[in-house]
Protein backbone atom coordinates (compact mmCIF):
# COMPACT_ATOMS: atom_id res chain seq x y z
CA UNK A 1 0.00 0.00 0.00
CA UNK A 2 1.12 3.72 -0.76
CA UNK A 3 2.87 4.57 2.34
CA UNK A 4 1.06 7.97 2.51
CA UNK A 5 -1.75 6.67 2.88
CA UNK A 6 -1.73 6.70 6.92
CA UNK A 7 -4.70 8.11 8.48
CA UNK A 8 -2.65 10.57 10.44
CA UNK A 9 -2.12 11.89 6.29
CA UNK A 10 -5.98 13.02 6.48
CA UNK A 11 -5.89 15.22 9.74
CA UNK A 12 -5.27 18.02 7.59
CA UNK A 13 -9.06 17.95 5.94
CA UNK A 14 -10.59 18.19 9.43
CA UNK A 15 -7.92 19.52 11.92
CA UNK A 16 -5.83 22.50 9.45
CA UNK A 17 -4.11 25.12 11.85
CA UNK A 18 -4.02 26.75 8.56
CA UNK A 19 -5.39 26.81 5.28
CA UNK A 20 -4.88 28.80 2.34
CA UNK A 21 -7.88 28.99 -0.31
CA UNK A 22 -6.45 29.39 -4.02
CA UNK A 23 -8.84 31.49 -6.19
CA UNK A 24 -9.84 33.40 -2.87
CA UNK A 25 -13.13 36.17 -3.89
CA UNK A 26 -13.98 38.96 -3.44
CA UNK A 27 -17.44 38.03 -5.30
CA UNK A 28 -19.99 36.65 -2.65
CA UNK A 29 -21.46 33.64 -3.86
CA UNK A 30 -17.94 32.55 -5.55
CA UNK A 31 -16.61 29.85 -4.60
CA UNK A 32 -13.53 31.50 -3.06
CA UNK A 33 -15.41 33.74 -1.22
CA UNK A 34 -18.12 31.12 0.40
CA UNK A 35 -15.13 29.05 1.54
CA UNK A 36 -13.88 31.98 3.29
CA UNK A 37 -16.85 33.43 4.57
CA UNK A 38 -17.92 29.81 5.55
CA UNK A 39 -14.85 29.40 7.78
CA UNK A 40 -15.31 32.86 9.54
CA UNK A 41 -18.82 31.90 10.19
CA UNK A 42 -18.57 28.36 11.47
CA UNK A 43 -15.59 30.04 14.26
CA UNK A 44 -12.65 28.80 12.95
CA UNK A 45 -9.76 29.53 15.11
CA UNK A 46 -6.90 28.72 12.38
CA UNK A 47 -4.96 31.28 10.33
CA UNK A 48 -6.91 31.43 6.75
CA UNK A 49 -4.69 33.01 3.83
CA UNK A 50 -6.92 34.25 0.44
CA UNK A 51 -4.52 33.46 -2.55
CA UNK A 52 -5.55 36.22 -5.20
CA UNK A 53 -3.27 38.21 -7.24
CA UNK A 54 -5.83 40.88 -8.26
CA UNK A 55 -6.82 41.63 -4.14
CA UNK A 56 -4.66 43.40 -1.11
CA UNK A 57 -7.66 42.39 1.28
CA UNK A 58 -10.74 39.92 0.96
CA UNK A 59 -13.19 39.69 3.99
CA UNK A 60 -11.06 41.92 6.14
CA UNK A 61 -7.96 39.12 5.68
CA UNK A 62 -4.86 39.85 4.15
CA UNK A 63 -4.54 38.35 0.79
CA UNK A 64 -1.32 37.41 -1.00
CA UNK A 65 -0.36 37.20 -5.09
CA UNK A 66 0.52 33.59 -4.86
CA UNK A 67 1.46 30.60 -2.77
CA UNK A 68 5.01 31.05 -2.53
CA UNK A 69 4.27 34.62 -1.10
CA UNK A 70 2.31 32.83 1.89
CA UNK A 71 3.88 33.67 5.36
CA UNK A 72 4.78 29.83 6.24
CA UNK A 73 3.69 26.44 4.99
CA UNK A 74 -0.60 25.82 5.15
CA UNK A 75 -1.71 22.62 6.67
CA UNK A 76 -4.32 22.79 3.46
CA UNK A 77 -4.95 24.13 0.54
CA UNK A 78 -8.08 24.48 -1.42
CA UNK A 79 -7.87 25.34 -4.82
CA UNK A 80 -10.84 27.05 -6.55
CA UNK A 81 -9.62 27.51 -9.85
CA UNK A 82 -10.15 27.47 -13.40
CA UNK A 83 -9.07 23.62 -15.00
CA UNK A 84 -7.06 25.04 -16.45
CA UNK A 85 -5.14 26.78 -13.88
CA UNK A 86 -5.12 23.75 -11.60
CA UNK A 87 -1.98 22.35 -12.21
CA UNK A 88 -0.03 24.76 -12.06
CA UNK A 89 -1.81 25.55 -8.32
CA UNK A 90 -0.64 22.02 -7.62
CA UNK A 91 2.83 22.33 -8.35
CA UNK A 92 3.30 25.67 -6.56
CA UNK A 93 1.71 23.93 -3.46
CA UNK A 94 4.26 21.08 -4.32
CA UNK A 95 6.94 23.54 -4.19
CA UNK A 96 5.99 25.03 -1.07
CA UNK A 97 5.88 21.41 1.05
CA UNK A 98 2.31 21.47 1.40
CA UNK A 99 0.94 18.25 2.32
CA UNK A 100 -2.89 18.16 2.04
CA UNK A 101 -4.94 19.90 -0.96
CA UNK A 102 -8.26 19.98 -1.70
CA UNK A 103 -9.46 20.68 -5.44
CA UNK A 104 -12.95 21.88 -5.85
CA UNK A 105 -12.62 22.48 -9.50
CA UNK A 106 -14.46 20.46 -12.07
CA UNK A 107 -13.26 19.54 -15.50
CA UNK A 108 -11.31 16.48 -15.44
CA UNK A 109 -11.85 13.13 -15.83
CA UNK A 110 -15.53 13.40 -15.42
CA UNK A 111 -15.67 15.52 -18.89
CA UNK A 112 -13.23 13.53 -21.32
CA UNK A 113 -9.90 12.21 -22.24
CA UNK A 114 -8.07 15.60 -22.00
CA UNK A 115 -9.23 16.24 -18.60
CA UNK A 116 -8.70 12.55 -17.57
CA UNK A 117 -4.94 13.02 -18.49
CA UNK A 118 -4.85 16.06 -16.34
CA UNK A 119 -6.21 14.04 -13.65
CA UNK A 120 -3.58 11.74 -13.94
CA UNK A 121 -0.96 14.27 -13.72
CA UNK A 122 -2.40 15.56 -10.58
CA UNK A 123 -2.11 12.09 -9.26
CA UNK A 124 1.75 12.54 -10.10
CA UNK A 125 2.68 15.77 -8.92
CA UNK A 126 0.59 14.28 -5.63
CA UNK A 127 2.68 10.99 -5.51
CA UNK A 128 6.16 13.03 -5.72
CA UNK A 129 5.56 15.49 -3.53
CA UNK A 130 4.21 13.17 -0.62
CA UNK A 131 1.16 15.00 -0.97
CA UNK A 132 -2.58 14.00 -0.17
CA UNK A 133 -5.28 15.04 -2.67
CA UNK A 134 -9.02 15.11 -2.02
CA UNK A 135 -11.05 15.43 -5.87
CA UNK A 136 -10.61 17.57 -8.36
CA UNK A 137 -14.34 17.69 -8.27
CA UNK A 138 -14.62 17.62 -4.49
CA UNK A 139 -16.75 20.16 -2.34
CA UNK A 140 -14.84 19.69 0.38
CA UNK A 141 -15.27 18.62 4.29
CA UNK A 142 -17.08 19.88 7.29
CA UNK A 143 -16.23 18.80 10.82
CA UNK A 144 -17.85 20.60 13.45
CA UNK A 145 -16.05 19.85 16.43
CA UNK A 146 -12.83 21.96 15.05
CA UNK A 147 -15.39 24.31 13.83
CA UNK A 148 -14.16 24.02 10.33
CA UNK A 149 -16.09 23.76 6.66
CA UNK A 150 -14.10 23.94 3.62
CA UNK A 151 -17.23 23.67 1.63
CA UNK A 152 -18.16 25.78 -1.75
CA UNK A 153 -22.13 26.96 -0.90
CA UNK A 154 -22.91 29.95 1.31
CA UNK A 155 -23.29 27.89 4.65
CA UNK A 156 -25.18 30.62 6.73
CA UNK A 157 -27.32 31.99 3.63
CA UNK A 158 -28.36 29.22 1.71
CA UNK A 159 -27.99 26.07 3.86
CA UNK A 160 -28.03 27.08 7.32
CA UNK A 161 -29.44 30.48 7.87
CA UNK A 162 -31.13 29.54 11.45
CA UNK A 163 -29.14 26.94 12.66
CA UNK A 164 -25.50 26.30 13.56
CA UNK A 165 -23.73 22.35 12.87
CA UNK A 166 -24.46 20.13 15.60
CA UNK A 167 -21.66 18.41 16.45
CA UNK A 168 -23.17 14.43 16.41
CA UNK A 169 -21.64 10.96 15.94
CA UNK A 170 -22.20 10.20 12.24
CA UNK A 171 -19.47 10.44 9.52
CA UNK A 172 -20.85 11.16 6.05
CA UNK A 173 -18.60 10.15 3.24
CA UNK A 174 -19.46 10.71 -0.17
CA UNK A 175 -19.10 11.04 -3.93
CA UNK A 176 -21.36 13.90 -3.39
CA UNK A 177 -21.85 17.63 -3.08
CA UNK A 178 -25.13 16.62 -1.02
CA UNK A 179 -24.11 16.34 2.07
CA UNK A 180 -22.40 19.65 2.47
CA UNK A 181 -25.61 21.38 0.52
CA UNK A 182 -29.23 20.50 0.06
CA UNK A 183 -29.21 17.73 2.27
CA UNK A 184 -27.24 19.42 5.21
CA UNK A 185 -30.16 21.24 7.09
CA UNK A 186 -31.73 17.28 7.51
CA UNK A 187 -28.87 15.70 8.44
CA UNK A 188 -27.98 18.28 10.62
CA UNK A 189 -30.89 19.13 12.34
CA UNK A 190 -32.47 14.69 12.17
CA UNK A 191 -29.08 12.73 12.88
CA UNK A 192 -26.08 15.00 13.49
CA UNK A 193 -22.73 15.02 12.01
CA UNK A 194 -19.27 13.75 13.50
CA UNK A 195 -17.52 14.78 9.89
CA UNK A 196 -18.84 15.09 6.34
CA UNK A 197 -16.20 14.86 3.15
CA UNK A 198 -16.97 14.96 -0.58
CA UNK A 199 -14.56 12.48 -2.56
CA UNK A 200 -15.04 13.52 -6.00
CA UNK A 201 -12.86 11.84 -8.40
CA UNK A 202 -10.90 9.88 -5.85
CA UNK A 203 -7.63 10.77 -7.91
CA UNK A 204 -5.73 10.32 -4.67
CA UNK A 205 -8.00 9.71 -1.26
CA UNK A 206 -10.60 7.52 -1.71
CA UNK A 207 -13.50 5.99 0.21
CA UNK A 208 -11.49 3.34 1.57
CA UNK A 209 -8.83 6.29 3.34
CA UNK A 210 -12.15 7.73 4.74
CA UNK A 211 -13.79 4.68 5.86
CA UNK A 212 -10.06 4.16 7.85
CA UNK A 213 -10.18 7.59 8.81
CA UNK A 214 -13.54 7.34 10.12
CA UNK A 215 -13.20 4.16 11.53
CA UNK A 216 -10.51 5.44 14.16
CA UNK A 217 -11.92 8.73 14.78
CA UNK A 218 -13.73 8.53 18.04
CA UNK A 219 -16.77 11.24 17.63
CA UNK A 220 -17.20 8.80 15.00
CA UNK A 221 -20.03 5.87 16.01
CA UNK A 222 -21.94 5.23 12.98
CA UNK A 223 -20.28 5.88 9.00
CA UNK A 224 -23.06 6.47 6.44
CA UNK A 225 -21.74 6.83 2.44
CA UNK A 226 -22.83 7.15 -0.73
CA UNK A 227 -20.59 5.26 -3.43
CA UNK A 228 -20.68 4.98 -7.14
CA UNK A 229 -17.73 2.87 -7.56
CA UNK A 230 -14.66 1.21 -5.19
CA UNK A 231 -11.11 2.50 -6.22
CA UNK A 232 -9.54 -0.92 -4.04
CA UNK A 233 -12.31 -3.54 -3.32
CA UNK A 234 -9.99 -5.73 -1.44
CA UNK A 235 -8.60 -3.14 1.00
CA UNK A 236 -12.34 -1.45 1.23
CA UNK A 237 -13.47 -4.99 2.61
CA UNK A 238 -10.53 -5.95 4.43
CA UNK A 239 -11.38 -1.96 6.72
CA UNK A 240 -15.07 -3.27 6.97
CA UNK A 241 -14.68 -6.12 8.51
CA UNK A 242 -12.35 -4.42 10.95
CA UNK A 243 -14.16 -1.79 11.62
CA UNK A 244 -17.55 -3.01 11.76
CA UNK A 245 -17.11 -4.56 14.95
CA UNK A 246 -17.26 -1.55 16.58
CA UNK A 247 -19.42 1.32 14.04
CA UNK A 248 -21.91 0.18 11.83
CA UNK A 249 -20.97 1.43 8.34
CA UNK A 250 -24.04 2.12 6.39
CA UNK A 251 -23.87 2.02 2.13
CA UNK A 252 -26.19 3.61 -0.68
CA UNK A 253 -24.09 2.39 -3.73
CA UNK A 254 -25.77 4.37 -6.45
CA UNK A 255 -24.94 3.38 -10.87
CA UNK A 256 -26.96 -0.29 -9.95
CA UNK A 257 -27.83 0.15 -14.25
CA UNK A 258 -26.29 0.84 -17.48
CA UNK A 259 -27.98 3.96 -17.35
CA UNK A 260 -26.46 4.72 -14.01
CA UNK A 261 -23.31 3.35 -14.46
CA UNK A 262 -23.09 5.59 -17.44
CA UNK A 263 -24.00 8.68 -15.70
CA UNK A 264 -21.67 7.57 -13.04
CA UNK A 265 -19.14 8.36 -15.23
CA UNK A 266 -19.71 11.57 -16.37
CA UNK A 267 -20.69 12.49 -12.56
CA UNK A 268 -17.47 11.48 -11.02
CA UNK A 269 -15.35 9.72 -13.70
CA UNK A 270 -16.01 6.59 -11.78
CA UNK A 271 -16.31 2.91 -12.99
CA UNK A 272 -19.24 1.21 -11.33
CA UNK A 273 -18.67 -2.24 -11.34
CA UNK A 274 -20.82 -5.06 -11.33
CA UNK A 275 -23.65 -4.59 -9.20
CA UNK A 276 -24.36 -8.28 -7.92
CA UNK A 277 -20.77 -8.33 -7.20
CA UNK A 278 -21.06 -5.01 -4.80
CA UNK A 279 -24.11 -6.52 -3.35
CA UNK A 280 -22.63 -9.97 -2.57
CA UNK A 281 -19.48 -8.47 -0.59
CA UNK A 282 -21.22 -5.98 0.91
CA UNK A 283 -23.16 -8.81 2.72
CA UNK A 284 -20.26 -10.68 3.71
CA UNK A 285 -18.81 -7.83 5.56
CA UNK A 286 -21.51 -6.70 7.57
CA UNK A 287 -22.01 -3.42 5.18
CA UNK A 288 -25.51 -2.51 5.51
CA UNK A 289 -26.76 -1.36 2.19
CA UNK A 290 -29.36 0.64 1.50
CA UNK A 291 -31.54 1.86 -1.74
CA UNK A 292 -32.00 5.58 -1.33
CA UNK A 293 -30.78 8.61 0.39
CA UNK A 294 -34.51 8.54 2.10
CA UNK A 295 -33.36 4.99 3.65
CA UNK A 296 -30.07 6.02 4.29
CA UNK A 297 -31.33 8.96 6.76
CA UNK A 298 -33.75 6.79 7.88
CA UNK A 299 -31.23 3.35 8.99
CA UNK A 300 -28.32 6.37 10.19
CA UNK A 301 -30.93 7.98 12.64
CA UNK A 302 -31.14 4.35 13.71
CA UNK A 303 -27.78 4.20 14.60
CA UNK A 304 -27.14 7.25 15.97
CA UNK A 305 -30.41 7.12 18.43
CA UNK A 306 -30.46 3.45 19.70
CA UNK A 307 -28.94 0.02 20.22
CA UNK A 308 -29.90 -3.11 17.73
CA UNK A 309 -32.28 -5.48 19.27
CA UNK A 310 -31.36 -8.72 20.58
CA UNK A 311 -34.13 -10.83 18.23
CA UNK A 312 -36.61 -10.21 15.76
CA UNK A 313 -39.43 -10.22 17.97
CA UNK A 314 -41.43 -6.74 17.48
CA UNK A 315 -44.51 -5.56 19.21
CA UNK A 316 -46.24 -2.68 17.14
CA UNK A 317 -48.76 -0.43 19.19
CA UNK A 318 -50.86 1.34 16.45
CA UNK A 319 -53.52 3.93 15.98
CA UNK A 320 -55.86 2.20 13.33
CA UNK A 321 -56.03 -1.43 12.98
CA UNK A 322 -55.24 -0.24 8.99
CA UNK A 323 -52.12 0.71 10.17
CA UNK A 324 -51.60 -2.59 12.03
CA UNK A 325 -52.17 -4.46 9.03
CA UNK A 326 -49.80 -2.68 7.20
CA UNK A 327 -47.16 -2.80 9.96
CA UNK A 328 -47.46 -6.17 9.91
CA UNK A 329 -46.90 -6.62 6.53
CA UNK A 330 -43.81 -4.91 6.51
CA UNK A 331 -42.88 -6.53 9.33
CA UNK A 332 -42.83 -9.94 6.92
CA UNK A 333 -41.17 -8.66 4.06
CA UNK A 334 -37.91 -7.05 6.64
CA UNK A 335 -37.61 -10.57 8.29
CA UNK A 336 -39.20 -9.40 11.61
CA UNK A 337 -41.72 -10.89 13.78
CA UNK A 338 -44.84 -9.67 15.55
CA UNK A 339 -44.43 -10.37 19.00
CA UNK A 340 -46.60 -12.62 21.12
CA UNK A 341 -47.65 -10.68 24.30
CA UNK A 342 -47.31 -12.75 27.13
CA UNK A 343 -50.80 -13.09 29.38
CA UNK A 344 -49.23 -10.68 31.75
CA UNK A 345 -48.69 -8.12 29.63
CA UNK A 346 -52.06 -8.40 27.76
CA UNK A 347 -53.56 -7.96 31.71
CA UNK A 348 -51.33 -5.05 31.54
CA UNK A 349 -52.85 -3.58 28.45
CA UNK A 350 -56.13 -4.60 29.36
CA UNK A 351 -56.74 -2.13 32.25
CA UNK A 352 -56.90 0.55 29.66
CA UNK A 353 -59.76 -0.69 27.19
CA UNK A 354 -63.53 -1.44 27.91
CA UNK A 355 -64.25 -4.90 29.53
CA UNK A 356 -65.71 -6.50 26.06
CA UNK A 357 -62.10 -5.86 24.33
CA UNK A 358 -59.88 -8.93 23.38
CA UNK A 359 -55.93 -7.54 22.73
CA UNK A 360 -54.69 -8.61 20.30
CA UNK A 361 -51.33 -7.97 18.34
CA UNK A 362 -50.35 -6.17 16.53
CA UNK A 363 -52.11 -3.28 18.96
CA UNK A 364 -55.09 -1.14 18.29
CA UNK A 365 -55.55 1.79 20.39
CA UNK A 366 -58.10 3.79 19.34
CA UNK A 367 -60.46 2.13 21.38
CA UNK A 368 -58.06 2.59 24.32
CA UNK A 369 -57.92 6.35 23.34
CA UNK A 370 -61.71 6.49 23.74
CA UNK A 371 -61.86 5.24 26.90
CA UNK A 372 -58.56 6.21 28.83
CA UNK A 373 -57.59 9.13 26.92
CA UNK A 374 -54.39 10.01 24.36
CA UNK A 375 -51.26 9.73 27.72
CA UNK A 376 -52.64 6.46 29.50
CA UNK A 377 -52.99 4.63 26.67
CA UNK A 378 -49.79 4.97 25.10
CA UNK A 379 -47.83 5.25 28.58
CA UNK A 380 -49.75 1.48 29.84
CA UNK A 381 -49.10 0.14 26.93
CA UNK A 382 -45.85 1.15 25.58
CA UNK A 383 -44.27 0.38 28.87
CA UNK A 384 -46.00 -3.10 29.25
CA UNK A 385 -44.73 -4.13 25.94
CA UNK A 386 -41.39 -2.86 26.76
CA UNK A 387 -41.54 -4.80 30.06
CA UNK A 388 -42.56 -8.36 28.09
CA UNK A 389 -39.51 -10.57 27.77
CA UNK A 390 -40.91 -11.87 24.40
CA UNK A 391 -40.57 -8.35 22.75
CA UNK A 392 -37.14 -7.19 20.95
CA UNK A 393 -38.26 -3.69 19.81
CA UNK A 394 -41.46 -1.93 20.19
CA UNK A 395 -42.91 0.33 17.26
CA UNK A 396 -45.01 2.75 18.35
CA UNK A 397 -47.21 4.55 15.94
CA UNK A 398 -49.25 7.94 16.21
CA UNK A 399 -50.65 10.85 14.28
CA UNK A 400 -48.67 14.35 14.01
CA UNK A 401 -51.59 15.98 15.75
CA UNK A 402 -52.39 18.15 18.66
CA UNK A 403 -53.07 15.20 21.29
CA UNK A 404 -51.77 16.98 24.40
CA UNK A 405 -52.67 20.31 24.72
CA UNK A 406 -49.83 22.62 26.20
CA UNK A 407 -48.08 19.38 27.09
CA UNK A 408 -44.92 17.29 24.94
CA UNK A 409 -46.12 14.07 23.52
CA UNK A 410 -42.30 12.70 23.09
CA UNK A 411 -42.18 13.84 27.15
CA UNK A 412 -44.68 10.64 28.17
CA UNK A 413 -41.89 8.57 26.86
CA UNK A 414 -38.81 10.15 28.55
CA UNK A 415 -38.67 7.82 31.98
CA UNK A 416 -39.32 4.67 29.47
CA UNK A 417 -36.78 5.15 27.35
CA UNK A 418 -34.17 5.88 30.30
CA UNK A 419 -35.49 2.82 32.19
CA UNK A 420 -34.99 0.38 28.88
CA UNK A 421 -31.54 1.71 27.20
CA UNK A 422 -30.87 -1.49 25.53
CA UNK A 423 -34.85 -2.75 23.79
CA UNK A 424 -35.10 -0.10 20.70
CA UNK A 425 -38.57 1.54 20.90
CA UNK A 426 -39.20 3.68 17.25
CA UNK A 427 -42.29 6.43 17.07
CA UNK A 428 -44.02 7.01 13.73
CA UNK A 429 -45.48 9.77 13.77
CA UNK A 430 -47.90 10.20 10.70
CA UNK A 431 -47.58 13.55 9.29
CA UNK A 432 -51.42 14.52 10.01
CA UNK A 433 -49.81 18.79 10.68
CA UNK A 434 -46.22 19.00 9.51
CA UNK A 435 -45.09 21.68 11.75
CA UNK A 436 -46.55 19.06 14.67
CA UNK A 437 -44.79 16.27 13.12
CA UNK A 438 -41.12 18.35 13.00
CA UNK A 439 -41.66 19.11 16.91
CA UNK A 440 -42.27 16.00 18.09
CA UNK A 441 -39.51 14.89 15.49
CA UNK A 442 -37.41 16.79 17.14
CA UNK A 443 -38.22 16.03 20.94
CA UNK A 444 -38.10 12.50 20.22
CA UNK A 445 -34.50 12.77 19.05
CA UNK A 446 -33.56 14.34 21.99
CA UNK A 447 -34.60 11.55 24.40
CA UNK A 448 -32.93 9.39 21.72
CA UNK A 449 -36.34 7.69 20.39
CA UNK A 450 -35.57 7.82 16.36
CA UNK A 451 -39.34 9.09 14.87
CA UNK A 452 -40.42 8.74 11.03
CA UNK A 453 -43.43 9.01 8.87
CA UNK A 454 -44.22 5.50 7.48
CA UNK A 455 -44.25 2.46 9.81
CA UNK A 456 -42.28 0.98 6.75
CA UNK A 457 -39.66 3.77 6.70
CA UNK A 458 -39.21 2.28 10.75
CA UNK A 459 -39.97 -1.44 10.14
CA UNK A 460 -36.81 -1.47 7.45
CA UNK A 461 -34.76 0.61 9.66
CA UNK A 462 -35.14 -1.91 12.84
CA UNK A 463 -34.18 -4.75 10.58
CA UNK A 464 -31.11 -3.15 9.31
CA UNK A 465 -30.43 -2.57 12.95
CA UNK A 466 -31.33 -6.52 13.53
CA UNK A 467 -29.26 -7.88 10.51
CA UNK A 468 -25.97 -5.68 12.03
CA UNK A 469 -26.48 -7.56 15.59
CA UNK A 470 -27.08 -10.91 13.24
CA UNK A 471 -23.69 -10.03 11.88
CA UNK A 472 -21.64 -9.44 14.81
CA UNK A 473 -23.17 -12.62 16.37
CA UNK A 474 -22.06 -14.86 13.86
CA UNK A 475 -18.59 -13.43 13.68
CA UNK A 476 -17.60 -13.75 17.24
Amino acid sequence: MDSRRSVKSLEPFFRPASVAVIGASRVPGKAGYNIIENLQGMGYRGKIYPVNPHASKILKLAAYPDVKSLPETPDLAIIVLPPAQVLKSLGECAAKGVKAVVIEAVGFGEMDASGAKAEARIKKIAERAGMRVMGPNSVGTINPYTSFDSSLGRLKKVFLPRDKIRRGTAGFIGQTGLFTGVYLPLINSEIGISKIACLGNKCDVDESDLLEYCGADPPTKVIAMYLESVTDGPRFLKLARRIIRKKPIIVLKSAVTSSGAKASETHTGAIAGEDRVYDAAFRQAGIIRVGSFEELWDVTRAFVCTTPPRGSRVAIVNLAGSSCVTAADACVKYGLQIARLSPATREKIKTVYPEWWQVRSPIDVWVSIEASGFEKTYVTITRAVMEDKNVDAVIAVMGANNWLDGKSVPGLFTDIRREFPLKPLFIVSMPGDWSVYLKMQRGFQNIGIPCYTRDEDAIASLAALRRYRQYLNSAD
